[in-house]
């Protein structure tokens, strides 16, 4: 895959993190950054996410990192390295650099 697909394809794995698409999720994240992240996140526990932003990206050698930002009531955003295994574009480490709670109208 060329490196002009990188962005569709962490566009896909962002959607699918919206909509809970497990699979997708799981195949495209390498076993360390997954424990990773799913420590950070609060240990498996399901999170409500409505939408996200890409934030930013940027390239290092021959992979690239990207900013995501994955809005709802607890909002976070993960820094994530991508990098082609197999010919497939992978994250191989990744954590979360943010974390926002909404504001609640009283």
């Amino acid at each position: 895959m060329s490196d002009e697909g990188i962005d569709k394809v962490v566009e896909a794995h962002a959607k699918a993190i919206v909509s809970m698409d497990i699979a997708k999720i799981m195949d495209d994240l390498m076993p360390e950054p997954m424990m990773k992240l799913q420590a950070q996140a609060g240990g498996g526990v399901a999170l409500q996410i409505d939408s996200f932003a890409i934030e930013g990206h940027a390239k290092e050698g021959d992979d690239y990192w990207y900013d995501v930002k994955y809005i709802g009531p607890e909002s976070f955003t993960v820094h994530a390295r991508w990098s082609q295994i197999g010919g497939a574009w992978k994250i191989v480490d990744a954590e979360i650099t943010g974390r926002e709670q909404a504001s609640r109208e009283v």
